[in-house]
């Protein structure tokens, strides 16, 4: 019995999230950790703390994105994330 055709997004939708869970979760699970090493004084350790964290918060902002009905809420989400961490790396 197929899917009914009300309940399945489009293509463009699809791909949207998709990069959205690759390229963005990766980009918003890294900039923090970046920008909280450009302001320590030692930033070994939390370079070091940032190579095993990435790794379990990057599936899980993965997992929120596809949580999201609509692709723009996720974009919208992901983009917040990496514009404050881009305004602490940059200021």
């Amino acid at each position: 019995m197929p899917a009914n055709p009300k309940y399945l997004s489009s293509g463009w939708v699809r791909t949207s999230k998709v990069l959205a869970a690759i390229v963005g979760a990766y980009m918003a699970s890294t900039l923090p950790f970046v920008a909280y090493a450009l302001r320590a004084e030692d930033p070994y350790p939390s370079m070091l703390t940032a190579a095993y964290t990435v790794f379990i918060i990057w599936p899980m902002l993965m997992i929120l994105i596809f949580l999201i009905k609509k692709a723009w809420i996720s974009w919208m989400v992901l983009l917040i994330i990496i514009a404050i961490s881009s305004l602490i790396i940059f200021s």
